[in-house]
């Protein structure tokens, strides 16, 4: 899914007695209930701060995780890794012969917050959001599947255009485009209980998307009365307060937004209009914003906290954590494999800030991907031995795709400075000005100086790591304000484009702005083939000319770990794809509460 942010900032002795918090094997830890859980609230630990709820407006997992409690889409995925489950929609959607036309029916009872039902208009209102160029959204490119998203896409980028250029009035501009979306885009509501959705092609994952947070619903008539019109650019938003003002948000899912104390807090609670009420578990869901993980940690351990789901991995307690948890010392971690990538960006762009950028040469991406010892980075820097990645797409995730393995970078110092010294840089000379750009609140600063270290000793180059808070740092990234950057992605759909896709030129996701057009040409392959085996194929010979091509280094495969006390929270099922259901997990209360 999605960008994870992700993991620890300092070791967790910093700041602490050695006597405060016992990790270690063979100290019998188990977590403290808290003294006034009724059982009826969930708090959990956000280890970055939840900047959007915005379905259509995010790539974080952080904000996922409570967009998730406010917002329902047509399906939902299973925690525990059953097929998908009705949500929204009454039922899976009735699929035409030729694989074109999804039909979904939504539930009668289903409704939003306010007590508004829930029509199928307000899908089509934020999936058009989606597909417009106006907010910028990650995932528009999920939506060209869609009959005439594309094209639509494109006009109406070439009308905003016009508007800037003052040949068009901003307000028949987006009168214009309302018209232009219902005429030629493949979404159609018969009723107010039925959404057809026509693709461009066959889609076999389709229904893994409408399960996806991006195909959420928004509530139209209040986003309607949000929404304004920029007469200079002609670009149509929902105001500012919207996603954040309880009062303001109007949500279909389980909850309802009650209290956001922005970097600290965030209060979501049962929404008494919710179709299921009866089946949700918890009446309130508490989020407590801690990213330093030393206090994380200690609210945890002090039972302020029933739920760590992102302890940071890259830090050195998180390898006591998981060897506590491995010898049975402690029945409260969990840890295993993630469906995601740990990985570096290139900055593609020939030019950085203004000046030539080395880095939009393959053979020195390739040079620096040849200089990292994978190996030693998750054995002696991480010590938590994640699978080293050589593919960005993990492997064993996905039956029937195998990715190519052979074409990633092997850890060999001699040949990446043969590969600098043939693109103009001998022994690293003239190699100058590269950094990495990591989020603070992560422990990202270690890895990072564990492989600058390495490009010092197997290179000869000297790269500093700059350390910022997460939202600039999404910022810097969007704006391809950096030349290395640290990235992580958690695949937010059963298919290999859910990976492959963030690299086609124009996706939202696309902050090393590679682009390629054999690249893209064989994802659009890929896209029109209808046998999943040759299909399957044709993304694994993109994905190997884009390893070739190195805009990103993937370094290892991602592992969850998070503490909770299963006796005490239940139905909470960690897994690869991180799919939760807040709604569904049961505080139990311990004995004498």
């Amino acid at each position: 899914m999605s960008s994870f942010f992700h993991r620890t900032r300092h070791g967790l002795t910093r700041g602490l007695t050695a006597g405060l918090l016992c990790l270690t094997p063979g100290c019998g830890f188990e977590a403290p209930a808290p003294e006034t859980a009724d059982g009826a609230t969930l708090r959990f630990i956000s280890e970055g701060a939840i900047d959007t709820l915005d379905p259509q407006g995010t790539s974080w997992l952080v904000d996922f995780r409570i967009i998730e409690c406010v917002f329902e889409p047509l399906l939902r995925a299973d925690p525990a890794g059953g097929p998908l489950q009705p949500a929204a929609a009454t039922a899976l959607p009735r699929v035409s012969p030729d694989g074109r036309t999804y039909t979904f029916t939504l539930r009668s009872d289903a409704k939003w917050s306010n007590g508004d039902p829930l029509r199928s208009t307000d899908f089509v209102y934020a999936w058009r959001r989606a597909i417009m160029p106006d907010l910028g959204a990650d995932y528009s490119g999920l939506f060209m599947e869609i009959t005439g998203a594309h094209d639509f896409a494109t006009w109406r980028a070439q009308q905003l255009g016009r508007v800037a250029a003052g040949e068009l009035n901003a307000d028949t501009a987006w009168a214009d485009a309302r018209q232009r979306f219902a005429d030629t885009v493949g979404l159609r509501t018969p009723d107010d209980q039925t959404l057809v959705v026509e693709l461009r092609r066959p889609v076999a994952y389709f229904n893994e998307l409408a399960a996806f947070a991006a195909f959420m619903p928004l509530h139209e008539v209040s986003a309607r009365a949000s929404a304004t019109v920029d007469v200079g650019s002609g670009t149509v938003s929902l105001g500012s307060g919207y996603f954040t003002d309880p009062a303001s948000l109007v949500g279909n899912g389980p909850y309802r937004l009650t209290r956001w104390a922005f970097k600290q807090e965030l209060v979501v609670d049962a929404n008494p209009h919710y179709w299921a009420r009866e089946r949700v578990t918890n009446t309130r869901v508490i989020a407590q914003v801690v990213v330093d993980p030393a206090t994380a940690l200690l609210r945890y351990h002090n039972g302020e906290a029933d739920w760590y789901p992102g302890v940071p991995t890259a830090a050195p307690q998180s390898a006591e954590l998981v060897a506590a948890g491995r010898a049975g010392e402690r029945h409260d971690v969990h840890d295993g494999p993630a469906a995601g990538t740990y990985f570096y960006l290139f900055n593609c762009n020939p030019q950085v800030s203004g000046q030539p950028n080395p880095l939009a040469d393959p053979q020195v991406r390739r040079a620096l991907s040849m200089a990292v010892d994978r190996r030693l980075l998750v054995e002696n820097v991480t010590r938590l031995n994640q699978p080293v990645a050589k593919t960005f797409v993990p492997p064993d995730i996905l039956p029937g795709y195998t990715p190519p393995v052979e074409a990633g970078m092997e850890f060999n110092p001699d040949a990446a400075r043969a590969l600098l010294a043939e693109a103009g840089f001998p022994n690293g000379e003239g190699l100058t000005g590269l950094s990495v750009l990591v989020n603070s609140g992560g422990g990202h600063d270690v890895p990072a100086l564990a492989i600058a270290n390495m490009w010092r000793t197997h290179l000869g180059l000297s790269v500093s790591v700059e350390e910022v808070e997460k939202t600039a740092f999404r910022e810097r990234r969007r704006s391809q304000d950096f030349t290395i950057a640290r990235g992580g992605w958690y695949g937010d759909y059963r298919d290999p484009t859910t990976f492959l896709d963030m690299l086609r030129t124009a996706d939202g996701n696309n902050d090393m702005k590679y682009t390629n057009p054999e690249y893209d040409a064989l994802l659009q392959k890929a896209a029109d083939q209808l046998d999943p085996a040759a299909r399957f194929t044709t993304l694994a010979r993109a994905e190997a000319l884009m390893l070739r091509d190195q805009p990103l280094m993937p370094l290892y495969g991602y592992t969850n770990l998070e503490l909770f006390d299963p006796a005490r929270l239940q139905g909470l099922y960690p897994n690869p794809w991180n799919v939760r259901r807040l709604d569904a997990v049961e505080v139990v209360a311990a004995d004498g509460e």
